[in-house]
């Protein structure tokens, strides 16, 4: 989607236009900061860190929202946006189930290049979950670089990686991708915004699913704001597994928190 950045209503009101059909899929996915953008530039310390907890307030609206839409769709609906507890921020994933229940991850890896961690305390914990017999693994954009902490020990189906990544390194991201697929032997979906950021990045989209032979089931063509569906195959997953057994030969390691 092409975010209206920091303009938190004018993105819950066209998603709850988009919502309005059925569209007929048990999860719906939506890019990291899917309501106001990610809000991140150094100028300006203390005007940013205002955008935060201003976003923040919004947490229970999106949650509700969200909740309209997973029951609307019958769905899993999932993206990210800004938590606060007491004086800490937290950029959350939320995965709104369509019982009305929810389930959260907080960003583990913050983005220290454009200063992320000055405003976003890191998660201490992954969040994996089953949903319509499908394991379920979530992580946030720049998580996508640390093949330690989403290695795939507990056998999940399906990684979940919603993100702003900009164009400059869209090749990374596409590569990224793949490469999270076959060293987990699972599904990836990568969904990112498209469009142009108030700091004048410029985002692609390139959203995808990676099957877990690291080919692309399905893309969205770049820099156009679209729905991409895509199936999963979890008995074509379960056979390449059986069949090549790579996860079972993984090292054993323990992560610091």
């Amino acid at each position: 989607m092409e975010i209206c950045w920091g303009d938190v209503e004018a993105n819950l009101q066209r998603l709850s236009e988009r919502f309005s059909d059925d569209l007929g899929c048990d999860i719906i996915l939506l890019p990291e900061m899917f309501a106001v953008g990610s809000l991140m530039t150094r100028k300006n310390s203390s005007e940013t860190r205002s955008l935060f907890e201003k976003t923040a307030l919004y947490w229970e609206r999106i949650c509700s929202a969200m909740t309209v839409w997973a029951r609307r769709q019958n769905a899993l609906v999932m993206g990210s946006a800004v938590c606060s507890e007491g004086d800490k921020l937290y950029n959350r994933m939320i995965a709104a189930m369509p019982d009305g229940g929810y389930l959260f991850y907080d960003k583990r890896h913050c983005f220290t290049t454009s200063g992320e961690n000055e405003y976003i305390t890191s998660g201490n914990r992954r969040q994996i979950f089953e949903f319509r017999g499908l394991k379920v693994a979530t992580f946030i954009c720049y998580d996508l670089r640390f093949p330690v902490w989403s290695r795939n020990r507990e056998k999940y189906d399906l990684a979940v990686y919603v993100a702003n990544w900009p164009t400059s390194r869209r090749d990374v991201w596409m590569t990224l991708l793949k490469a999270r697929a076959v060293e987990n032997q699972c599904y990836v979906a990568g969904v990112n915004c498209v469009g142009t950021d108030v700091d004048g990045l410029h985002y692609s989209g390139d959203s995808m699913l990676v099957d877990a032979r690291g080919c692309i089931v399905a893309s969205a063509s770049p820099d156009n704001e679209e729905i991409l569906k895509a199936e999963i195959n979890i008995e074509q997953l379960s056979t390449l597994r059986e069949k090549f057994p790579v996860l079972n030969d993984m090292d054993e390691f323990a992560i610091k928190i």
